[in-house]
């Protein structure tokens, strides 16, 4: 994975998001059906880590790859006090203005890739990462989740929710130049990052044939 030139990388899969049309079919590759069980299970997920008391606030969060908004409107804005998003298409998230509108719930939003971008210090209780961490090489995936701990208040926690390789190795999507990691590649990430794998859900409600997709929590 590494020998890949990571710039080439980083700059053909903006290329691709900024050709995805500024919409929920967009945002989905195409599966705009998954969006109702996907949100439903990650609002549950949330709901289970307060509970369980890995999530101690409910004030602040940010939404990593965050596009138009999908995710920042129907899952966190309605559990959260404030939102911030981070995308590294200008596009999609001058867009989001319109997908979400005028709400004083929206923070700070931050146009950067995420193998640059550094969360600001102890500002979140909940850092929400889905469907954008394959675009990460293995080093970078490490460096981000660890400038992701320095971003959270004490009590919070990081939220990966990703698809996952069914075999032992990376699978390389030549269209949108992401890797899809097999389940054992990402907890050893977690552990070299200097992060603790506190609960996991799988998502249930999408139709075979998919890569599985999981949630994992993360002190």
């Amino acid at each position: 994975m590494e020998g890949v030139e990571n710039e080439n990388v980083y700059g053909k899969a903006e290329e691709y998001w900024k050709q995805a049309s500024a919409d929920v079919d967009g945002m989905l590759g195409g599966f705009a059906h998954l969006h109702t069980p996907d949100i439903k299970d990650s609002k549950a997920f949330i709901q289970q880590l307060k509970k369980k008391n890995l999530l101690m606030n409910m004030d602040y969060a940010l939404d990593c790859g965050a596009g138009i908004g999908r995710v920042t409107k129907h899952l966190l804005m309605p559990l959260f006090g404030k939102v911030d998003m981070e995308d590294v298409v200008d596009e999609l998230i001058k867009k989001s203005d319109d997908y979400i509108g005028n709400d004083a719930r929206v923070g700070q939003k931050f146009v950067e890739g995420l193998q640059t971008f550094t969360p600001p210090e102890g500002r979140y209780d909940l850092i929400w990462i889905q469907w954008v961490s394959g675009h990460l090489t293995d080093s970078d995936f490490i460096e981000f989740f660890q400038r992701c701990k320095q971003g959270l208040r004490p009590g919070g926690c990081i939220v990966l929710k990703d698809n996952l390789a069914g075999g032992e190795k990376d699978e390389f999507d030549e269209e949108d130049h992401s890797w899809t990691r097999p389940e054992a590649k990402v907890l050893n990430l977690f552990t070299e990052a200097g992060l603790q794998m506190a609960v996991s859900k799988t998502q249930t409600g999408f139709p075979k044939g998919m890569y599985k997709v999981k949630m994992f929590a993360l002190k």
